[in-house]
């Protein structure tokens, strides 16, 4: 597994572009792999041919350990050469204790038989390691009948679990073996009688379903939120700010931006009003780490992007230091090569503070969970016209104004409420003046 990012420890087999027996080229890509929800080709360090794979689609390997081996001294057209296995050996199967997120030891897996061109076969689905065997025997399944997911039809540890809950599996538990004999004198006990006939029940129609697994980035997604929400004492404060001065600049601005390639979003103007306010405030420019509170001097804006399958918060570093209309270029950069899957690891870490917006779609009120080990996010909610008191020199007034709700998760293990309240009013005071400075 390469080195894909200063921050970047490991990384998760998506799917292995080559199989056992392929020619490859140095710098052909072998594999995809994700990290922290960034897709990355995984280029061959060199020529030969693809002897074995060791970790599979699915498995997590930290980096620097193996994932294949490549046989440099291999020749362009050459067979692959038939390998005779040894004979299994069941003690030495045992797993051994780094297992893999299947629980399927990283063993070695013999051979598969020759094909008819004295190639090395990809048929592994008469391959059971011990793990499974010991889990199909737990279950009273008949490996005969699972379909294999892994390389070459392998049966892994997760197809039996599969089979056994869509109904495989023996019916009712192995009988339990005959601790002692009865005594040949006891008497026989009497008959039991029969039972009264029952009335038939129909069963009940199974609903339709279908079941998926977690994909990696749903997985990663999972992993983070539940640790967020074990580890920081969520607080969520609101409030609610008048668009009408942005909506004005907006309009004044967006002419001139777009003619420079430049879209102006509402959430160019949160951006900007939220880091000025970060350096106003700069408890919330923080972090937590352990009995620590970690203050950061830039602002390393975290930007979540929607995807189809999740969700990804790709990072503006020093984001202080830019206008509206850098961080509105920023932005678009980001979540365009967020969509087309062309981030770079390094591009999702280092972040000191994150907004999301799913106003975009409708929403109008959240509780956003804390991206840790951060302290704080802000979420920005639909922008709607709505009828609203205004005070004027002649008294007070209804009028229609563009309104929306700033909503802000907050650590309170680092923060308090009033300092809460203190950080979303400055947000709210240079969104109200215009958002641009």
């Amino acid at each position: 597994m390469p080195k894909m990012g200063i921050s970047v420890s490991e990384g998760t087999i998506v799917e292995w572009r080559k199989q056992p027996g392929d020619w490859i080229e140095a710098d052909e890509t072998i594999a995809d792999v994700t990290t922290d929800k960034v897709d990355v080709e995984i280029p061959s360090p060199a020529s030969g041919r693809l002897a074995r794979i060791i970790a599979e689609a699915g498995d997590s390997v930290p980096v620097g350990e193996p994932i294949a081996e490549i046989d440099s001294s291999a020749k362009p057209g050459e067979s692959h050469p038939q390998e005779t296995p040894p004979a299994a050996d069941p003690a030495a199967e045992s797993p051994s204790p780094s297992s893999r997120e299947d629980g399927e030891a990283p063993t070695a897996e013999p051979e598969a038989p020759a094909d008819d061109n004295g190639g090395n076969g990809s048929d592994r689905s008469t391959f059971f390691s011990p793990v499974v065997r010991r889990v199909a025997d737990k279950h009273g399944v008949d490996l005969g009948e699972v379909a294999g997911t892994g390389i070459g039809g392998r049966v892994r540890k997760r197809d039996v679990l599969a089979h056994v809950e869509s109904g495989g599996g023996a019916a009712q538990a192995k009988p339990q073996p005959v601790l002692h004999s009865e005594s040949p004198y006891r008497p026989d006990p009497p008959p039991t009688p029969a039972p009264a006939p029952q009335p038939a029940v129909e069963p009940a129609a199974a609903g339709g379903e279908r079941r998926e697994p977690m994909s990696p980035m749903r997985q990663t997604i999972a992993k983070h939120m539940l640790a967020s929400r074990a580890t920081a004492a969520h607080c969520t404060t609101i409030v609610e700010v008048d668009m009408s001065s942005v909506a004005a600049r907006r309009a004044e601005l967006k002419p001139a931006m777009a003619k420079r390639g430049v879209s102006l979003t509402y959430l160019a103007f949160v951006a900007k009003a939220t880091a000025g306010a970060l350096t106003e405030f700069p408890a919330f420019n923080a972090s937590v780490d352990g009995t620590d509170i970690v203050h950061h001097d830039d602002v390393n804006l975290g930007i979540a992007v929607a995807l189809d399958a999740g969700l990804i918060v790709p990072v503006i570093p020093r984001a202080q230091l830019l206008s509206v209309e850098g961080l509105a270029a920023s932005i678009s950069d980001v979540a365009s090569r967020a969509r087309e899957r062309r981030l770079d690891p390094d591009e999702v870490h280092g972040g000191t503070f994150t907004i999301t917006n799913p106003g975009q779609f409708g929403a109008v009120l959240a509780t956003p969970i804390i991206n840790q080990p951060q302290v704080a996010i802000l979420d920005l909610e639909a922008i709607v016209k709505r009828p609203v008191v205004v005070s004027g020199p002649e008294g007070d007034s209804i009028a229609i104004r563009p309104m929306t709700y700033l909503c802000m998760s907050w650590d309170h293990r680092a923060l308090d409420g009033a300092e809460a309240a203190k950080f979303l009013g400055s947000v709210k005071r240079r969104l109200e003046a215009g958002g641009v400075d």
